[in-house]
């Protein structure tokens, strides 16, 4: 009996590890049109506070990305020290009936580095929701294979390259967990 309410114990955990909890620093959950001037806007990328979608609070991001080399997010962060957290977690619903590529960079650095000295890696997004997770301690460059200070990371970008087509996705609850 014991073993059975610890593996369950243990599932439970697994289960809500990019959950709300004690130990998360919430960077954005798009509740208010203040959290939209915190972004770099760009070209070919749409950016608006939707109803729909929301896996946190009552608003989520519509984000609609235009054909162009990189649409995406590109949130600038007041803190940049993510030291003392484990993942870093963020919702992403994707509305189409097929999968989506997307992908995520990590600069620890102020200036922009090449793509050999950041953190890069692809995801892809199923129909529906999307609870993406990325461990902390995988956050390595990608040429030179060197540990991001996770007392400086500058940047996140969230992008897709060159869609052919306008693509609609919604975005919430980015946190550091514990």
């Amino acid at each position: 009996m014991l073993r059975l309410i610890l593996t369950i114990g243990c599932i439970c955990a697994l289960l809500t590890s990019c959950g709300s909890a004690p130990g998360e620093r919430v960077l954005f959950d798009f509740e208010s049109d203040a959290e939209l001037d915190r972004f770099s806007w760009q070209c070919h990328t749409l950016f608006s506070l939707s109803d729909e979608q929301t896996t946190h609070g009552k608003k989520s991001l519509k984000l609609e990305l235009y054909p162009s080399d990189y649409p995406g997010l590109a949130p600038m962060f007041e803190e940049n020290d993510w030291r003392g957290y484990s993942s870093f977690c963020f919702d992403v619903y994707n509305p189409n009936k097929q999968k989506i590529r997307i992908s995520v960079r990590m600069d620890d650095q102020k200036d922009y580095p090449n793509y050999a000295d950041r953190f890069n890696k692809s995801f892809i997004l199923k129909p529906g929701m999307n609870r993406m997770r990325i461990p902390l301690d995988t956050l390595f460059t990608s040429g030179t294979h060197r540990k991001l200070n996770l007392k400086k990371i500058y940047r996140v970008l969230i992008f897709m390259t060159g869609p052919e087509r306008r693509v609609v996705l919604y975005v919430d609850y980015l946190r550091l967990v514990s």
